[in-house]
């Protein structure tokens, strides 16, 4: 029997139209049909969702999609793609999803209020974008959901009173956005929030609102780069699980309330460039499991608690740009795993205490620009790991201990304007990975040491105003790093060395103010005018004859 034509042309098109053009029907199930769909409207390169496959029955093999035991999609899970679309709107046939995550894959326009019938999203994330808008307030109604993850994006508007209605919520990220607004008070409605990190929101102001000592979970609260204002709520007492408080750089004033040294489980306290007053709350020394409080550019007065010597896990200790009195707490030396210590631009009166010596883990420490007397302390010799040191602009006096030979990580000195006298030790030329030493205006005398030479790393080497006496030494220029050296205002004597011309780094050299006498070498000659200051040297009258 003869074949019916239109039957086997009604074959071959069944066979060959799908694979003209694969969209011209699915065979995959309706959510994959609105999954492909929202894939066409997207601008990206198209190997970006390469196995989204309309002949497949489901989606539940395909990239980023997890499917449960029905087949039925609960994930939606796309990170680092670039899709350059907008989020999708037609996932209504997805009633199952639990989870989206739409992570820094290029989308934007808003934010869709047609997520709000996916009833079952407990995790909703499409940080890293660029969307726009505000946040919508029907997500508020999806009681579910557990984490919501919005930042980096542009988002504008307030954060919506509804959010009191998530109480099932455990993360709330929306830092790096434009929001806008005060905290709605129906934060605090949210018992099972662990974390709230709004910062990098500019124009998010008004107060931090007393309900969030009802979040008992709270672990941690970031409000950096916001402009909320007023007091710290005393509530904050109330959450004893609380790790870090992050709210620096904001409008905030007051005093740091007493009762945060009830948050016992308190790892991180950041509280810098605000207008906080009053005095550091002695309370504070009962937060065993403090590792780093930065109270730095406050208006803080009062002395520094003593009781912060039990804080054992303390590493990061910063309160500078403060008008804080008194000492330095010797129970400092308690603080072993400290790690630096920031104490600059204060009014801190004593000694350094010696028992800083105990703390061998400390890379910095700058107690600059103080009122601090006495000398350097010999335990400092005891600190191996220390990289940079800052004394200067104290009072500090006596000689420069020459146990500094110890700290074998020093790169940075400064003890500049204090009155420290004796000889510069010959033993700081072992410290071989110094890079800048800064001595001026003390009461040295002496040679520069010739061990100087062995700091094969020194890029600056400033002695102004001392009495040094001696000759220049030559081991100094044959630093490769060399760029500035300024001598002047000393009692220096004799040449300078021929061998200048080896610093072919330098950009600047004075010694003005001494009594060096002979010829500017001709190695000079071939360096660009300007490298020099001389100062009223008794050669400068030799200036033009040796020098292009």
């Amino acid at each position: 029997m003869p074949l019916n034509p239109w039957i086997t042309l009604f074959s071959f098109l069944t066979i060959i139209l799908p694979l003209l053009n694969p969209f011209v029907a699915f065979a995959v199930n309706p959510q994959g049909e609105a999954l492909l769909s929202w894939k066409q409207s997207l601008n990206g390169p198209t190997e970006a969702l390469p196995n989204w496959n309309p002949t497949d029955e489901t989606p539940c093999g395909w990239l980023g999609i997890t499917c449960n035991i029905n087949k039925e999609v609960v994930e939606l899970e796309l990170r680092y793609l670039s899709l350059y679309g907008t989020v999708p709107t037609n996932l209504t046939s997805l009633v199952s999803l639990t989870k989206i995550v739409l992570s820094d894959t290029n989308l934007t326009g808003s934010i869709p209020k047609e997520i709000a019938t996916l009833h079952e999203l407990n995790y909703l994330d499409l940080s890293d974008n660029a969307l726009t808008g505000e946040i919508p307030s029907e997500i508020c109604n999806l009681l579910k959901l557990q984490e919501i993850h919005l930042n980096f994006n542009q988002l504008e508007g307030s954060i919506p009173a509804q959010i009191g209605n998530l109480t099932s919520l455990k993360w709330l990220t929306l830092y790096g956005n434009q929001l806008n607004g005060e905290m709605p008070n129906t934060i605090g409605n949210l018992k099972n929030l662990q974390v709230i990190r709004a910062g990098g929101n500019k124009n998010l102001r008004g107060l931090i609102p007393r309900e969030i000592g009802n979040c008992t979970e709270l672990t941690m609260l970031g409000l950096t780069g916001t402009s909320v204002s007023g007091f710290l709520p005393l509530s904050l007492g109330l959450l004893k699980k609380l790790e870090t408080i992050y709210i620096g750089t904001t409008l905030l004033s007051g005093q740091i309330p007493p009762e945060i040294g009830n948050c016992t489980a308190l790892r991180n306290i950041s509280l810098f460039k605000n207008s906080l007053t009053g005095s550091i709350p002695k309370s504070l020394g009962k937060l065993k499991n403090l590792q780093t409080l930065y109270l730095w550019q406050n208006s803080l007065v009062g002395t520094i608690p003593s009781e912060l010597g039990n804080c054992k896990k303390l590493t990061d200790l910063d309160v500078d740009m403060n008008s804080l009195t008194g000492n330095i707490p010797q129970s400092f030396g308690n603080l072993k795993n400290l790690q630096t210590l920031d104490l600059w631009q204060n009014s801190l009166v004593g000694t350094i205490p010696s028992e800083l010596g105990n703390c061998k883990k400390l890379t910095g420490l700058d107690v600059s620009e103080n009122s601090l007397t006495g000398n350097i302390p010999q335990s400092f010799g005891n600190l191996s790991a220390l990289q940079d040191l800052r004394l200067q602009k104290n009072q500090i006096s006596d000689e420069i201990p020459a146990l500094l030979e110890n700290c074998k990580e020093l790169a940075y000195i400064n003890l500049n304007k204090n009155s420290i006298a004796g000889t510069i030790p010959s033993e700081i030329g072992n410290l071989t990975k110094l890079q800048q030493l800064f001595l001026y205006s003390n009461e040295l005398v002496g040679p520069i040491p010739f061990s100087i030479s062995k700091c094969q790393n020194l890029e600056i080497l400033d002695l102004v105003s001392n009495a040094l006496t001696g000759n220049i030494p030559q081991g100094i220029f044959q630093f490769k790093k060399l760029k500035i050296i300024d001598l002047s205002s000393n009692n220096l004597s004799g040449e300078i060395p021929e061998n200048i011309g080896n610093c072919s780094s330098l950009i600047w050299f004075e010694v003005g103010d001494n009594k060096l006498t002979g010829p500017i070498p001709r190695e000079t000659g071939k360096w660009e005018l300007g490298k020099f200051r001389y100062l009223g040297s008794q050669f400068e009258s030799n200036f033009g004859k040796n020098t292009c």
